[in-house]
């Protein structure tokens, strides 16, 4: 269901972003100038899309990893290196999710607003938290349960 969720939600951003830079493309075509504000929130789609991204990708084993590292250990040691991976990845994204979280706050309680758009940016930004807990949550379940990480052949 977060699965979906966030490919649906991440999909429905880049649908955003490839309207609102058509729309003001076709403006400055035919009328002279830009739509308002279209490359402004084509920017806060592409955020979306970008983070939910990252947090699909990771579901489905295709985010980059040190492959050549792996190589260099001992075949019977693969699977304790994968786990030891997702535990060190998992890591990183929680600190990552907390460093985000704060930098939101901070937003939050400065009333930090957009520039093209007078709006606060603060409920945009709580998709980096969001993004990096996410693929936090998923790595400590590939390194408790294996079995349900995909192989990165099967996830395509």
């Amino acid at each position: 269901m977060l699965f979906l969720a966030e490919a649906t939600i991440g999909g429905l951003a880049f649908g955003v972003l490839a309207t609102a830079l058509f729309a003001d493309m076709l403006a400055r075509e035919l009328l002279g100038n830009g739509l308002w504000g279209a490359q402004r929130i084509a920017v806060y789609a592409m955020v979306f899309a970008a983070m939910l991204g990252f947090a699909v990708t990771t579901h489905l084993n295709r985010h980059l990893s040190i492959e050549a590292a792996a190589r260099l250990m001992p075949a019977r040691l693969g699977p304790l290196v994968d786990r030891l991976g997702d535990l060190v990845a998992a890591a990183i994204c929680l600190f990552l999710a907390g460093w985000s979280l704060h930098f939101v706050l901070a937003s939050y309680a400065n009333e930090e607003r957009g520039v093209a758009l007078d709006i606060l940016v603060w409920p945009i930004q709580l998709i980096l938290p969001w993004a990096f807990a996410s693929a936090a949550l998923r790595h400590v379940v590939f390194a408790a349960w294996p079995d349900l990480k995909p192989a990165p052949e099967e996830a395509g």
